[in-house]
């Protein structure tokens, strides 16, 4: 038989818990957005500092490699694909010129040399502020014209594990147009790093529902990214290596993995040759260019 003194405690008991309850519950939306907050703040300054670089022009070797092994590859095997034909491996080249604008308007030439179908096969990009969509050509030589791309492609391109998208935002991201989220830190390669989940706004037009994007704490760089089909299933892991510093605080990676889990490819691009704050004439991020590039 319960007594008076007992009823009591458990009435106190439930008193606490629903004051402790509406506290929790009161704080959290404030919770909630310090955190969006930080986790914007910090994905805003990883890009500053990756655009103060002002312009860079990248050769690269590209292979693209058909069930890969599970283990991440070395700049070493990454080599010796490119060195000499293996089967089961694309192997291409291209050279990739950036203008980091100060008001935001980004531009990206990409010119593909190797294989010979692909030669001469280029890629423009024009980034645009706000809620403006982006520009993007594509030059075919096989059809010796110019077509426009619309931002809602899902085309790979070049046969890459790329979409168009991943070309212009791998440039840096517009981070108007994505909400974030710290989720927690972890160890990459031994470097911690922050976890931000990426949610894209309703009028963003993108392939993947979500990103998880792993922030090294010191370098405020990109080790690694998820992306997530329109299902939520994990779809490609990007992973990051061979990462120097190639102005003040600047950093780049000369090894990128991309890997599309769902295809069972991967794409390797390894960075040969770097120039970084160079003078790109204006011409190379034209459509003519497109059609008649030449040596920069």
């Amino acid at each position: 038989m319960r007594t008076f003194g007992h009823t009591m405690l458990v009435a106190a008991a439930r008193l606490r818990f629903v004051l402790l309850a509406v506290g929790v519950f009161a704080s959290w939306p404030h919770s909630v957005a310090h955190a969006e907050a930080d986790a914007l703040a910090l994905i805003t300054e990883t890009w500053a500092r990756y655009r103060n670089a002002k312009t860079e022009r990248e050769e690269s070797e590209i292979l693209i490699v058909s069930t890969p092994a599970a283990a991440r590859f070395s700049r070493a095997e990454t080599e010796a694909m490119a060195g000499a034909a293996r089967a089961g491996v694309i192997h291409k080249r291209a050279v990739r010129h950036v203008l980091y604008a100060p008001d935001g308007h980004d531009k990206i030439h990409l010119l593909f040399s190797l294989p010979p179908d692909d030669a001469g096969l280029g890629m423009l990009v024009w980034r645009q502020t706000g809620g403006a969509p982006d520009d993007m050509w594509l030059f075919m030589p096989g059809y010796r014209a110019v077509r426009r791309i619309p931002v809602s492609s899902k085309q790979r391109l070049a046969g890459t594990n790329l979409l168009y998208e991943d070309v212009r935002e791998l440039a840096g991201e517009r981070t108007g147009r994505f909400t974030y989220r710290a989720v927690t830190v972890e160890a990459i390669d031994g470097r911690a790093a922050d976890v931000i989940a990426a949610t894209p706004k309703a009028d963003t037009v993108t392939a993947y529902s979500r990103r998880k994007i792993w922030i090294d704490k010191d370098w405020l760089f990109p080790l690694q990214v998820e992306f997530y089909d329109t299902d939520g299933k994990l779809w490609k892991v990007l992973r990051n290596s061979e990462i120097h510093e190639v102005a003040h605080g600047v950093r780049r990676a000369d090894l990128a993995e991309m890997r599309d889990l769902q295809l069972n490819e991967c794409t390797l691009l390894l960075v040969t040759k770097r120039s970084v704050g160079v003078e790109i004439p204006p011409q190379v991020f034209t459509e003519d260019y497109l059609v008649h590039p030449g040596a920069d």
